[in-house]
């Protein structure tokens, strides 16, 4: 890796910053951003050769940052800026940018953090190494889906009627939308659905698994489903375990390329209802 292309900035969860590709400081080795440590388990066979395969995981990252000092004339302010920033009763979002594209590695904790004490005029050298609790890294961006669309009506020949209105566009509801997701690892969904009349009971499903949830919402209900935080919740308060089958709300996933994703009522042509699906891109490396 060149690491004269890399950008790198630490937020705090104070949200201080600290920024080891700039003037002050430059990056000279960045390791554990490309693939994550992974364990194979396996046992030898009963007989013969070999052995069987009983598991695998990917396990949490250290990133290891080694910078360096651009300008020994500033050594005072930056070794007191470096010291106090980097102090581990905190927790810290990695923001790294490499060849155009940002992947965040989130809640990183300071697991060993040097800046050698040498002669005061020659340049600091600081080296930090977080762990990641998460093998996976982030994308930048939440991506959104909604479940309405609107359709222009520009194209079509109209006239004005007396006290009547000139239609701009009509509004489509659709039930099952197809999510084209591009990250090279399974990331988890957050769907908001907010009524606008009267739903009985809901059913969200994701490429053929089915969550349902046994509920009546009422004009201007919120309901968000968070399979991440395996939380389903109707305008704020948590919707009782026993109002849907929850061993299937950590399944609803996205996986690399086309997925498909359907948002119903019992009654499936009622459409009093928006819902919108949102997703932030997981990725193995950067």
């Amino acid at each position: 890796m060149d690491t004269k292309k890399v950008q790198l900035r630490a937020v705090r969860s104070d949200g201080q910053v600290f920024e080891y590709q700039n003037s002050d400081w430059g990056i000279l080795t960045l390791e554990g951003i490309d693939f994550p440590a992974f364990e194979i388990f396996k046992v030898n066979r009963g007989s013969g050769n070999g052995v069987i395969i009983t598991g695998k995981r990917k396990e949490a990252r250290d990133i290891d940052i080694t910078a360096h000092e651009r300008n020994n004339s500033n050594n005072a302010i930056d070794r007191r800026t470096a010291l106090g920033f980097h102090n581990s009763n905190y927790t810290y979002d990695l923001y790294i940018t490499y060849m155009g594209v940002t992947r965040i590695a989130k809640d990183c904790q300071i697991q060993g953090a040097k800046c050698p004490s040498k002669n005061v005029y020659e340049s600091l050298e600081l080296t930090v190494s977080y762990l990641h609790p998460e093998s996976d890294l982030l994308g930048e961006n939440t991506d959104t889906t909604t479940f309405t669309d609107t359709i222009p009506m520009w194209h079509v020949t109209r006239a004005y009627t007396v006290g009547g209105s000139l239609t701009y566009g009509v509004i489509s509801h659709v039930t099952t939308k197809v999510i084209n997701y591009l990250g090279s690892e399974d990331t988890f969904l957050k769907i908001v659905v907010e009524a606008s009349g009267f739903i009985e009971n809901l059913n969200i499903t994701v490429n053929g698994i089915e969550l349902n949830i046994k509920i009546e919402l009422k004009g201007s209900d919120v309901l968000i489903v968070d399979s991440e935080s395996k939380t389903i919740t109707l305008n704020g308060k948590d919707v009782p375990l026993s109002k849907y089958n929850g061993e299937m709300l950590p399944k609803l996933i996205l996986k690399y390329g086309d997925n498909t994703v359907k948002v119903a009522p019992d009654d499936e042509g009622n459409t009093a209802f928006n819902a919108d699906v949102t997703y932030i891109g997981r990725y193995g490396g950067l």
